[in-house]
């Protein structure tokens, strides 16, 4: 993989088979890579990468089945197998799966560090949008230093500016500038640092590897109270500097129950911010998987639970 310029290759923390499917043409600024056996070494580009295979570009004679060796600007090898060629289009399976984030890791190694520069990452991933005052819950598609790529429910024009807030990173300002049926790019005002995406990236991957639980039977309220308020609103937690997306499930004016992602200890101190009335501060006392149960610190007012539950409010 080559960074230093920016680059057109998507890379994917999924482990999905590359799937041969018609391809646009070929971006420019692919990261180059060659495809090596014995006695051959054949120039090619990487249009996606993830921990399973790789889509690629190459002019060269490629035959289905031909075992080969995937060599990145790195110098990293991963042997694997062509399992289709589609004109241009190459898919390549490596023979055992890779750590994405390490391969990643790897390069911006090699490189200098005024072309150390991250590849877009696909990431589909619930995030929150803060667009003229509303909040929405919604995807990303994928990541970058300099933007994200998202969809929207909403009317987002070019120019507009936003906050966006992916789990476990700091909101982030950004401007729309472009958007188009259900979707839309951002540019971030600042850039966010390799340095904060790679160990962000490590904790996401380890996310996704953890076995997911069954909905079958959701669990039940941690709220003791049989009168606390049933909600399923989305809303933020702020965890230090850290902000993460949740959805509030039960709400009474002393305790607040959500479900997230997020690795919350017992006794976390958070700041909870609630739709209508701003925030309150709040310790976790109690957990059930992705559900946790907080204790604000001061309880809130009734008026405060009226306006959160659309009831008004003096």
């Amino acid at each position: 993989m080559r960074q230093g310029l920016a680059s057109s290759t998507i890379v994917s923390l999924a482990s999905d088979f590359p799937a041969a499917e018609p391809l646009a043409p070929s971006p420019g600024n692919l990261d180059a890579a060659t495809l090596n056996a014995e006695g051959v070494s054949l120039p090619c580009s990487i249009r996606k990468l993830n921990a399973a295979g790789a889509t690629l570009h190459h002019d060269c004679d490629l035959a289905e089945g031909t075992a080969l060796s995937l060599t990145l600007a790195s110098g990293q090898g991963i042997p694997g197998t062509i399992a289709w060629t589609a004109g241009e289009a190459a898919g390549f399976v490596f023979d055992a799966p890779i750590d994405v984030v390490s391969t990643v890791a790897r390069t911006l190694a090699s490189l200098s560090a005024e072309r150390r520069q991250m590849p877009r990452i696909e990431l589909h991933q619930t995030v929150s949008l803060c667009h003229q005052g509303a909040l929405e819950f919604t995807r990303s598609r994928n990541l970058s230093q300099g933007g994200a790529a998202i969809e929207s429910r909403r009317l987002l024009l070019p120019g507009d500016p936003i906050l966006i807030s992916f789990d476990g990173l700091r909101p982030i300002q950004g401007t729309i500038k472009w958007a188009q049926e259900g979707l839309a790019g951002i540019a971030f005002d600042e850039s966010l640092p390799w340095q904060v995406l790679m160990p962000w990236l490590r904790q996401v991957q380890q996310a996704h590897a953890r076995p997911a639980r069954s909905n079958a039977f959701p669990p039940p309220g941690l709220i003791p109270d049989p009168h606390a308020i049933l909600l399923d609103a989305p809303a933020r937690v702020r965890e230090g500097v850290r902000w993460w997306n949740v959805q509030l499930r039960g709400l009474t004016s002393q305790l607040v129950e959500f479900e997230t992602r997020a690795p919350l200890a017992l006794g976390t101190p958070l700041w909870i911010a609630l739709p209508q009335v701003g925030g309150a501060p709040a310790s976790v006392i109690e957990r059930d998987h992705h559900r946790y149960l907080c204790e604000f610190r001061l309880p809130l007012r009734p008026s405060d639970l009226s306006l959160i539950t659309g009831g008004g409010g003096a």
